[in-house]
């Protein structure tokens, strides 16, 4: 009895988990992307426009990492397939991102943005690319809340020849730190553009698509001759 109780709520839960996760797709001009709407975490949901991607996060306290005193780190991370539609391949995925920030006092104190941008085409290995700042941070004047832009970017990640589906991810981690008194330190991310670039298949790359089909033809043919 107890067991049948136990195997029925472990059901349960894995209905409840199931009901939660939902399939999404948003169509492209040149590939589709799909994601678990129950999975977007701090990046909320994001949009398509042309070949970009987008996620603007928003919210209370939204995606930030901030601290009077010690180290605050906040980090999220979205997964994603990317799926090119006929007629064309996946080529290359590059990612930029930016925020604001501030930090004063603490001696030290201040604020990072890191992660890393992964893709894995299908088939294929994952390569990785570390997100960085595009420029130092710079401290306030003490009691200066008055924040400064920020922004950061991943090297492209370019995919062999023939690829038409890969699944990517982007990992992001803010921190912010104060190891004196008194002092404060906010990092806020607002955007996040993920480009993919696609490319149509050269001639020639038909032209020996259809030869090899030609030469599937002939021996098909010479198979049926040779049976009858």
């Amino acid at each position: 009895m107890r067991l049948a109780r136990i195997a029925a709520a472990v059901a349960f839960a894995a209905a409840s988990i199931n009901a939660g996760a939902a399939s999404v797709t948003l169509s492209g001009s040149t590939f589709d992307v799909t994601f678990d709407s129950s999975l977007v975490g701090l990046f909320g949901t994001p949009t398509i426009v042309g070949d970009v991607i987008s996620w603007f996060p928003s919210g209370s306290p939204g995606f930030t990492a901030q601290t009077s005193s010690g180290i605050a780190v906040t980090n999220s991370t979205f997964a994603l397939q990317v799926t090119a539609k006929d007629g064309y391949y996946l080529k290359s995925f590059s990612l930029s991102e930016g925020g604001d920030y501030f930090y004063f006092g603490g001696d030290p104190a201040g604020v990072t943005a890191s992660g890393q941008l992964r893709v894995t085409p299908l088939p294929g290995s994952t390569v990785n690319s570390a997100i960085t700042a595009s420029s130092a941070f710079m401290p306030n004047a003490f009691l200066d809340f008055a924040t400064k832009d920020w922004s950061a970017s991943a090297p492209t990640i370019t995919l062999a020849g023939g690829v038409t589906a890969a699944n990517a991810s982007i990992e992001n981690i803010l921190a912010a730190y104060v190891l004196g008194d008194p002092g404060y330190a906010f990092i806020e991310k607002k955007e996040a553009f993920l480009t993919v670039a696609t490319v149509v298949p050269e001639p020639s790359t038909y032209a020996t698509l259809l030869a090899g089909l030609g030469v599937i033809g002939l021996l098909i043919m010479r198979r049926r001759r040779d049976d009858e």
